[in-house]
């Protein structure tokens, strides 16, 4: 929503509410400064309020301890320059647009300073803003939420400033953009956004990673005059910017040694002459526990975004022509619960399958995990069982299981699977195992096929095998497939009907990642297997193994009947 500093504007911070009642810019609003001049006010323009319920937390992917993190990261070398947004309520396009996402794809495409400088290279605010549905932001340019820049970002894209410059922005109303913007849109999309656990090292972690972090924030008095290098870390009175002050930030670095207690570095969308030269460096304690804002559930509005420069889907290979190619699948996941009179109890009917042209042997030990992990958190995530491959204390060709978690000395041949080596059929084998009782949420199954990539498999694309194409709700550890289902519900299943050597590439994939477009911003298997990894970097891996062996959560294998 819009605010200025001469005009106290007040009005609900609610989106909705936003849309129906948005605040209205007086009629002497001066003229919006261009990027080289300074406002005579300072509009703001976040809503003050995100629902994140469904927005999955950044689970620093890929980071060492905390106490490997250096005393201090700038970001400052890797932005565009400090712009202004003028007097209009455009701040969350700037901050997600303009800044973080000109400043990832930068980093992504190798962009040099002299590059950053050219407005070819970057993200138009103009062009986001208008772009946003004219439900989703206030009327006259006046105000928006993170996630409805997000969705834009991710779905649409973003045109430059050069195509889309900072001027003539009218009403903002969608009505506005042109069709040839969206073509240039859609080569800056992004690939994800998340949000991020509200504490000092998280924040830390994203920055030593070079990834900015967005900040949702509720200014009072003294930040609207800011003007100097020290630390902000109180705020005054709310007499000048008025009580509903939303507005969007983007951290860009922190120093362990500035200020008290250690302090971030901020940028803004007022031009250089605000604070110093554009920026301001925020108190570490402060930021976290008052300066941004609350999210609902523990959280605030800290969130964090993912380019959309990856390689490409791998080139469809029926079968692969060289090396491994390891395809996991399942028939059928469903309750046991009429057989054991357990609720929590389960069976799934797999396979692993090798279609390339080269043996998968346990000389490398890998492994095979089926796990769940909350869509909201993966930090949230437990195995359900585990079969290794491995030489070690076995004699080839044979199998060794404890509560469900096999060791195979057993390798795969090309065009062979697993069932075929140890039972001599192609069913498949079925493997009972129970769900945690103390499991309440949204979560998703997926099977794993050597995810730490130890056979350098030709596509690892098809190592996944995801049951649940949308979230499943558990209660209890037992599962239902809607939320409003219950207890006496007709438990969630899954019964496969394709034949995996027959099937093609593109009827595999809804199998193999659980980011779909209904589901554009779930995580994506890249992500859960970085965060694998780095859960048996630091041991937590290791010890859920250990934990669900110890509770026997799975029985033994046998062959599907």
């Amino acid at each position: 929503m819009h605010h200025t500093f001469t005009h106290r504007i007040m009005c609900t911070t609610a989106l909705l509410l936003l849309v129906a009642t948005s605040c209205k810019k007086p009629t002497d609003t001066p003229t919006p400064a261009t990027p080289d001049t300074p406002a005579t006010t300072y509009a703001l323009g976040w809503v003050g309020t995100e629902d994140l319920s469904n927005v999955p937390v950044s689970t620093n992917f890929g980071f060492a301890g905390a106490a490997n993190l250096p005393a201090s990261v700038d970001l400052s070398a890797y932005l565009p320059p400090v712009k202004s947004q003028g007097a209009y309520g455009t701040c969350v396009s700037w901050a997600t647009g303009y800044y973080t996402h000109t400043t990832m794809e930068g980093l992504a495409k190798g962009y040099t300073a002299a590059q950053l400088v050219s407005e070819g290279n970057q993200i138009s605010p103009r062009d986001l803003f208008t772009s946003l549905p004219d439900n989703q932001k206030g009327q006259n340019c006046d105000g928006s939420s993170y996630t409805a820049n997000f969705d834009v970002l991710q779905q649409r894209g973003a045109a430059t400033l050069s195509t889309v410059p900072y001027t003539n922005l009218g009403t903002c109303s969608l009505t506005g953009a042109s069709a040839s913007w969206a073509t240039e849109a859609a080569k800056h999309k992004i690939k994800s956004y998340r949000t991020l656990d509200p504490s000092v090292t998280s924040i830390k972690q994203e920055l030593v990673n070079k990834v900015p972090v967005l900040l949702g924030a509720k200014l009072s008095d003294n930040f609207m005059t800011w003007n100097s290098d020290n630390v902000l870390s109180s705020n005054t009175t709310y007499a000048q910017v008025g009580q509903h002050a939303g507005h969007a930030l983007t951290i860009v670095g922190y120093d362990d040694r500035k200020g008290a207690n250690g302090a971030f570095k901020v940028v803004n969308s007022w031009s250089t002459n605000w604070g110093s030269k554009g920026f301001i460096w925020i108190d570490y304690n402060f930021l976290v526990n008052t300066f941004a804002q609350d999210a609902g559930g523990g959280s605030k509005v800290l969130m964090v975004m993912s380019e959309n420069v990856t390689k490409p889907d791998p080139t469809p290979v029926t079968p692969a022509t060289t090396g491994i190619d390891l395809l996991a699948w399942v028939d059928t996941d469903f309750s046991t619960y009429s057989k054991t009179g357990v609720a929590q109890s389960r069976a799934v009917d797999m396979n692993i399958f090798n279609t390339g042209t080269t043996t998968a042997t346990p000389a490398k030990a890998w492994t095979t995990y089926y796990m769940y992990y909350n869509a909201r958190n993966a930090k949230d995530y437990g195995v359900l069982f585990y079969h290794k491959f491995t030489t070690q204390g076995l004699a080839t060709n044979t199998y060794q299981c404890s509560s469900g978690n096999c060791n195979f000395n057993v390798s795969l041949p090309s065009n062979g699977n697993l069932s075929h080596q140890v039972f001599g059929t192609e069913d498949g084998l079925e493997i009972s195992y129970k769900m945690p009782a103390t499991l309440n949420g949204s979560y998703y199954l997926v099977l794993l096929a050597d995810p730490e990539n130890v056979l350098n498999d030709t596509d690892p694309e098809d190592n996944y095998f995801y049951t649940t194409d949308k979230p499943i709700v558990f209660r209890n550890g037992y599962a239902a497939r809607l939320s409003t289902e219950g207890q006496n519900a007709v438990s969630f299943s899954f019964k496969n009907s394709l034949a995996p050597l027959t099937a093609s590439k593109a009827q595999r994939r809804p199998f193999t990642t659980a980011v779909s477009a209904q589901m554009p911003n779930a995580y994506s298997p890249d992500e859960i297997v970085d965060f694998i990894r780095q859960q048996r970097r630091d041991g937590g891996f290791t010890q859920k193994l250990i934990d669900y062996a110890r509770q026997n959560q799975a029985s033994a294998i046998q062959p599907v009947r």
